[in-house]
């Protein structure tokens, strides 16, 4: 064979499968679009993990206002149709490279979590569809954190990521300053919820790029415990000093007490873990001062939560009564739960579980039947875990995440890198902030934030685990430039 005609015979099956693109188009229109943006997000994951991964973590921020924007029903599975072929393609790509696989940590402690939510539906005899569709809500962002850590980051896509996140927060706030400046517009527009951007006392309720108040104030309480972690362990300056005031201003214009307390939570302990004493010990004076002037607020929102919450004269709210009714199904249900998909998940939400039926739910308005009448149903996180997975599964859970949180404070004490020391900084405070944030939304694992905690874990297990990561404890080395371009790291 003549070498011509070698270079005949291996170029023709690319214009054959191009004319047969070409009549799938006109046949199957839909169909041809799904197939060429699979193959391409496929040699995207294989030739760039990196910024599949990056792609994937803007999928799980945004898939809820893309589908408010456009109703269509399969855009709702965006965000898990990418964490699936990440979790396909990148473990692929570190085998064939020669890599053996990364467990990151607490991954077993959540395997035993998965296992007794799956073993109780199983017992129990719940339909398979229930309680595997409920397994992939519910374990997509371990899965995802399983994943990332399949690749090997080094400094340089800490920093493309830190420049890229700094961009993506000021994108957000010029959003919410829009939403600020046109109020009614924008959230005719943008707001899922008319009912959720009532403004609350002197706070606006702004939804800033997203859907929900709730999602902005998460995204920007998380963003500002970043900035605070790059300012002590990279570089202070102005524009770090400016996006952080930026960031806790809207995480707190979205009036959610959860982002507030998050916000709080976890910029202390950042303080703490990176022993800055300094501002730990000036708030510590402030407290009381701030305490002093903002009485009549603070006042209100206090007796404004016992009501909500704690009051047991009052009509419990809905979140209370999940909360409360998960621990007797883990009760019923000992050792394990009622199964994935049964209680507190957005499963048993869709199929209305009997276990809703059982406790009066659809006389419980926000617990009941339909998008409106159930709207708080998934309005919490730990109800779904402790009343899923029972007792034994939420413990593993608590453990896992403990483990994480370990995990991330080793690397921000062992690294040589400070771009390494700061995401491990950053994943302690944002495992902090979650733990808050998860009392009144489903932060571990539902979009927006998901993406974005998990990932993280994910690097800082590939970080943890490259030759010579552990280096001089309590290293002070910085590097001279932090975001600005040009500098190194």
């Amino acid at each position: 064979m003549t070498p011509s005609t070698a270079r005949a015979i291996s170029a023709w099956p690319w214009p054959l499968a191009a004319a047969a693109l070409g009549v799938g188009a006109v046949a199957w229109p839909v169909a041809a679009l799904g197939a060429v943006g699979g193959a391409a997000a496929v040699a995207l994951a294989a030739l760039a993990p990196g910024a599949a991964v990056g792609v994937t973590v803007l999928a799980v921020l945004f898939v809820r206002p893309i589908e408010h924007l456009f109703p269509i029903a399969a855009l709702g599975y965006l965000d898990e149709a990418l964490v699936l072929l990440c979790a396909v393609v990148l473990p692929l790509r570190r085998i064939a490279g020669g890599g053996r696989l990364r467990a990151f940590p607490g991954q077993w402690w959540f395997a035993g979590f998965a296992a007794a939510g799956l073993l109780s539906g199983v017992v129990l005899g719940v339909e398979p569809v229930t309680y595997l569709s409920g397994a992939v809500v519910i374990g997509k962002g371990l899965v995802f954190a399983w994943a990332v850590a399949q690749v090997d980051w080094t400094e340089r896509h800490l920093l493309v990521a830190a420049r890229a996140g700094a961009g993506l927060v000021v994108a957000c706030l010029v959003a919410t300053a829009l939403n600020a400046l046109l109020p009614g517009p924008w959230a005719a527009v943008m707001a899922s919820d008319a009912n959720a951007i009532e403004s609350r006392g002197f706070l606006p309720s702004l939804v800033g790029p997203f859907s929900h108040p709730i999602d902005l104030g998460q995204f920007m309480a998380l963003s500002a415990i970043a900035v605070t972690a790059w300012r002590i362990a990279v570089r202070r300056g102005p524009l770090s000093f400016a996006l952080l005031l930026a960031t806790a201003a809207a995480a707190v214009s979205s009036a959610r007490r959860t982002a507030i307390g998050s916000l709080a939570a976890g910029w202390m302990w950042v303080k703490a873990v990176g022993r800055s004493t300094g501002a730990l010990l000036a708030i510590a004076v402030c407290i009381p001062l701030g305490a002093l002037v903002l009485a009549e607020p603070i006042g209100a929102v206090v007796t404004a939560t016992y009501e909500d919450y704690l009051d047991p004269h009052g009509d419990p709210e809905a979140r209370t009564v999940l909360t409360r009714d998960s621990f007797a199904v883990a009760a019923d249900h000992f050792p394990a739960g009622a199964g994935f998909g049964r209680f507190g998940s957005a499963v048993a939400a869709e199929t209305y579980s009997p276990e809703y039926v059982e406790r009066g739910y659809p006389d419980i308005w926000g617990l009941g039947r339909g998008e409106e009448n159930g709207r708080f149903l998934t309005d919490t996180e730990w109800p779904a875990i402790i009343g899923e997975a029972g007792f034994l599964g939420f413990a593993a859970f608590a453990i896992g995440l403990f483990a994480i949180h370990r995990a991330a404070r080793r690397l921000w004490l062992s690294a040589g890198s400070p771009l390494a020391r700061w995401a491990g900084l950053v994943a302690a405070g944002w495992t902090i902030a979650c733990l808050v944030q998860s009392v009144a939304t489903v932060t571990f694992t539902g979009p927006p934030m998901y993406g974005l905690f998990f990932g993280l874990v994910g690097v800082v297990t590939a970080l943890s685990d490259r030759p010579g990561a552990e280096r001089a404890p309590h290293s002070t080395t910085r590097p001279v430039d932090g975001l600005i371009p040009g500098g190194r790291t």
